[in-house]
């Protein structure tokens, strides 16, 4: 006989985990699927000046500016103008990666909330932690 108590993670946790796991997946795939297009040629950065100044160990702002058509470093979602190029796409699945905490944070919070089950603290820290989440990455909160 078992007599071994076996745990069953809460209903919200699994949410949480299969919305962040598939997202991340998702965007994942999408983010080296660009970078193999990178390699065809459709690139928004010029490929011999990014390859050679990683290799040289430039700044972040000086590879930007040497091989960004703009000539600065773009910021925000600069890459929504350009997914018709490599470096887009490859942006896009890492954003979509990015946001794999924010939907599960919310997706745990909507199964807290209707399971019922779950001492309202609970249910307060998650609805903060996914507004602290969605506040940073609308770019409302930062770090620096």
């Amino acid at each position: 006989m078992n007599d071994k108590f076996t745990p069953k993670p809460s209903p919200s946790g699994i949410v949480y985990g299969d919305v962040a796991f598939w997202l991340a997946l998702g965007g994942s795939v999408i983010a080296v699927i660009g970078m193999f297009l990178y390699f065809t040629g459709n690139q928004f950065f010029n490929a011999e000046s990014l390859f050679n100044g990683l290799c040289r160990g430039q700044r972040a702002n000086q590879i930007w500016h040497n091989a960004s058509p703009a000539r600065d470093v773009l910021s925000g979602h600069w890459y929504l103008k350009h997914l018709g190029t490599s470096d887009g796409i490859s942006m896009l699945g890492i954003g979509i990666a990015c946001l794999a905490g924010v939907f599960g944070a919310w997706g745990s919070f909507a199964t807290m909330i209707s399971k019922k089950d779950n001492p309202t603290i609970f249910i307060v820290f998650v609805l903060i932690i996914s507004l602290l989440l969605t506040a940073s990455a609308l770019g409302w909160i930062s770090i620096h």
